[in-house]
């Protein structure tokens, strides 16, 4: 029988897998902004990997 506890409960473990895989992103975020020296030349990186990808998926197959 699924009741409002079961519910509630379900709704609480959702929300805690939630915050610790957020809590898991903004440490590697913050480690890749140490990484890269500084949040600007950390989105610089990425800017430069997004071009790339975006370089890469526009090629022709035979190139």
């Amino acid at each position: 029988m699924y009741n409002d506890f079961i519910a509630q409960v379900d709704t609480q473990q959702h929300e805690r897998e939630l915050t610790e895989r957020l809590e898991r992103r903004r440490i590697a975020a913050e480690h890749a902004v140490q990484e890269h020296g500084g949040r600007l030349a950390f989105v610089a990186h990425l800017a430069r990997q997004a071009r790339a990808t975006r370089a890469v998926a526009t090629r022709p197959v035979g190139c």
